[in-house]
């Protein structure tokens, strides 16, 4: 736990931070190695490597040929989908994507060395609705688009991503075949094919099984696992107070995220920023400060242990530690009242200085944050401190909870009580 927790610090520094506008503004894991059992087959002996100047032969073409890739039409009558998986020319390189269905959005994905090297082809499906919502559900299950037909809502818009290159956009002017399944155990099955009117006349055709993450309409279910979810209600919030909801994942894909959101009817869906990693995301739909509780969800989660919260902007925070485990379904539900708070007033050392720190504090049993991280998880959940004065520091606008407190190399706990200003002294052990 140590270690996971130690490496958490970069991915904080690292970390992701996504405002819209309660009120009216938005590695993969290493496989295991094979090894022999008694009965397996006596290994067949490889041959040498080709010497640097030794072109390998490709071990799909008996002949060493590589296989030719789909033809660029841009005659939509005469596309004919290979019955082989979709493959083709993205911005110029030869590559065989992956598939993913968010919604509406269809996103083809070519790993790179890097994430950052990765090429991706968009295509929303559902070009006319409002773009900073929720991807809303796909109701066609074909698209035939001919060049020269003109922008529209059955026209897709589609986005081409390149490593160093401005984004290629196209809301018309291009072949497309398109054929969806319908959904069944987390995938959807479909048939493309695709020619673009770009520099590198980017094609793509074939079969894919398109991974699912479901709209956020629709209940979690079985393919969202591991996942934790649930309400946050809020009350007693100031106008135009916004609130965040989010997790730090002390995994071996240590990882931050955080949504925020004002008490407007809307939506805010936040893949991973890792394109080869998703669909693993996260969902927060508003609330009203009153009656409608905002609902978040974080689907998709490595296995770990997970510090999950919800706060509102220069208010008070909340939060609880979980365990996820491997196909987990947590729900975990909040309540902000922002009229319900505490406050310590903390005494050290006169001789100290800087500031108190107030963040969450974990289970007994478990090791503490280094420094750093302790810091970073503060700032991203609680973000209560405050200057060190004659020895006395003042924290309030707390919620009622254990809170984890540090000046410098001192550390403590609190429990805060609504209604009630605490004292903690944070003072070195005798000797």
């Amino acid at each position: 736990m140590a270690t996971s927790r130690t490496i958490c610090a970069v991915a904080l520094a690292l970390s992701l931070a996504v405002a819209t506008g309660c009120g009216g503004s938005k590695p993969e894991p290493s496989l295991p190695r094979a090894e022999l059992t008694p009965d397996a087959p006596p290994v067949t002996p490889q041959p040498p490597p080709a010497p640097p100047d030794q072109k390998q032969p490709d071990p799909k073409q008996p002949d060493g040929k590589s296989p030719p890739g789909p033809a660029y039409e841009l005659d939509q009558t005469k596309h004919a989908i290979p019955a082989t998986a979709a493959r083709g020319r993205l911005a110029g390189a030869e590559v065989t994507p992956t598939a993913q269905l968010q919604g509406a959005e269809l996103t083809f994905i070519a790993k790179g060395a890097t994430p950052a090297e990765a090429r991706t082809l968009r295509i929303n499906l559902a070009p006319m609705l409002v773009a900073d919502q929720a991807p809303p559900p796909v109701v066609n299950r074909q698209w035939k688009v001919a060049l020269d037909a003109e922008p529209g809502a059955l026209v897709p818009h589609i986005w081409l991503e390149e490593p160093g290159k401005n984004p290629f956009f196209a809301p018309s002017g291009y072949a497309l075949t398109l054929e969806l399944g319908h959904r069944m155990n987390g995938k959807v099955a479909g048939k493309i094919y695709l020619s673009l009117v770009d520099e590198a006349k980017t094609v793509l055709a074939g079969t894919f099984e398109a991974a699912y993450t479901r709209t956020y309409t629709d209940p979690l279910g079985p393919d969202d696992a591991p996942y934790v979810g649930g309400e946050v209600a809020v009350t007693g919030a100031k106008p135009k107070a916004e609130v965040r909801v989010g997790y730090v994942a002390f995994t071996a894909e240590t990882l931050f995220k955080q949504l925020q959101l004002e008490c407007t009817p809307t939506v805010q869906f936040l893949p991973d920023p890792d394109p080869t990693t998703r669909p693993r995301a996260s969902l927060l739909a508003s609330g009203d400060g009153k009656a409608r509780a905002f609902r978040y969800e974080h689907v998709k989660l490595p296995p770990g242990r997970y510090l999950v919260f919800a706060t509102i902007t220069d208010g008070p925070a909340v939060w609880k530690w979980v365990d996820v485990p491997a196909g987990g379904a947590l729900t975990e539900n909040f309540v902000l009242d922002a009229t319900k708070t505490g406050g310590a007033q903390v005494s050290v050392p006169p001789e100290l200085t800087g500031k108190v720190t107030f963040g969450p504090a974990d289970a007994a049993d478990k090791p503490a944050l280094e420094a750093g991280l302790f810091q970073g998880v503060a700032f991203h959940t609680v973000r209560k401190d405050a200057d060190i004065v004659a020895g006395k520091a003042l924290v309030e606008n707390l919620a009622p909870g254990k809170y984890e407190v540090r000046a410098g190399e001192l550390r403590g706990f609190v429990e805060i009580v609504a209604g009630k200003r605490v004292d903690v002294a944070l003072m070195p052990p005798k000797k």
